[in-house]
C-alpha cells in the first residue's frame, strides 16, 4: 500500500511520539506504533515495518551504551532465539488478518501480568533459563511486536543492570530485527513501501529518544511504569477491537 506524503508525515509523529513514550518507559514503543499504525498500515504490514524500524531505533541506544555491552549474554540469547524467531515468522506468515490481530492483542495485553511477575518473584536466570527464555523471546518476536519486556526481564533476571541491559538490549535488539526484516522480505511481506516507512519511523523516533531520556530524569520512576502500562493495555486492547469491528 503505497502512503501519500500527509500520511507518511503522521506515520513519522507518531513514530516521534512513541519513542519519547518507550523511553520514558523504558519498554513498550512497538506496542504504542502497533495500536497507532494499524489503521494506517493494516495488521498484516505492522510487524514487518516496525522490524525495520526498531533496528534504527536501537542503533542509537546501543552506540551510546556500546562499552557496557556483555558479549556472552548477547551471544547466548542471539544463538537461542534465532531458530524461533525463524519459526515464528512463519507462523506469522501463515495467518489471516484477524487471527493476527487477535494474536498480537493478547500478547500485548499479557505482558504487563508477565513483567510484574517476573518482578514480584525477583527470578534469578541462569545460563539454562536464559537458552529457554532466548527461544520463548524469539518466537514471540517472530509473530508480534512489542516484545522487548521479554528480554528486558530476562537480562535484569540474570543481574544484569544498568547500561549494560540497555546496550545488550539493544544490540539483540538490532541483531534479531534485522534478521526477521531479510525473512519478511523472503516470505514476501516485506516490499520497498514497507521498507521505506520503517526507515522513516525509525528516523523520526530519534529526536524522541532524547527528549524521552531528558523527560526520564525529571519524572517519579513509578509513575511513568503505570504510565505505560495503561499504555500497553490500551494498545492490545485496541488491537482485540480492530481485528473484530
Amino acid at each position: 500500500m503505497l502512503l501519500d506524503a500527509p500520511t507518511l508525515a503522521l506515520v513519522a509523529a507518531l513514530g516521534l511520539g512513541a519513542a519519547v513514550i518507550g523511553a520514558v518507559g523504558g519498554f513498550g514503543t512497538g506496542v504504542i506504533l502497533t495500536a497507532a499504525l494499524t489503521p494506517l498500515l493494516g495488521v498484516k504490514a505492522l510487524v514487518p515495518v516496525l522490524a525495520v524500524a526498531t533496528v534504527i531505533i536501537n542503533m542509537g541506544r546501543f552506540w551510546f551504551y556500546r562499552q557496557h555491552l556483555d558479549r556472552r549474554l548477547f551471544l547466548i540469547v542471539v544463538a537461542s532465539a534465532l531458530p524461533f524467531l525463524l519459526l515464528g515468522v512463519w507462523i506469522y506468515s501463515t495467518l489471516d488478518a484477524r487471527t493476527l490481530g487477535v494474536v498480537l492483542g493478547l500478547m500485548i495485553i499479557s505482558f504487563v501480568p508477565l513483567r510484574r511477575l517476573l518482578k514480584k518473584y525477583e527470578i534469578v536466570i541462569g545460563p539454562k533459563g536464559l537458552v529457554v527464555g532466548g527461544g520463548v523471546f524469539g518466537l514471540a518476536s517472530g509473530v508480534a511486536t512489542g516484545t522487548g519486556v521479554i528480554l528486558i526481564s530476562l537480562l535484569l533476571g540474570t543481574g544484569l543492570a544498568g547500561p549494560a541491559v540497555l546496550a545488550t538490549d539493544a544490540l539483540i535488539t538490532i541483531a534479531l530485527d534485522f534478521c526477521k526484516a531479510l525473512l519478511f522480505q523472503r516470505f514476501s511481506l516485506l516490499d520497498s513501501q514497507h521498507f521505506f516507512t520503517g526507515v522513516v519511523i525509525g528516523v523520526a523516533s530519534i529526536p524522541g529518544s532524547a527528549l524521552g531520556a531528558w523527560l526520564v530524569a525529571r519524572m517519579h520512576a513509578h509513575l511513568h511504569v503505570l504510565f505505560m502500562e495503561a499504555l500497553i493495555l490500551f494498545g492490545g486492547g485496541f488491537m482485540l477491537w480492530h481485528s473484530w469491528s
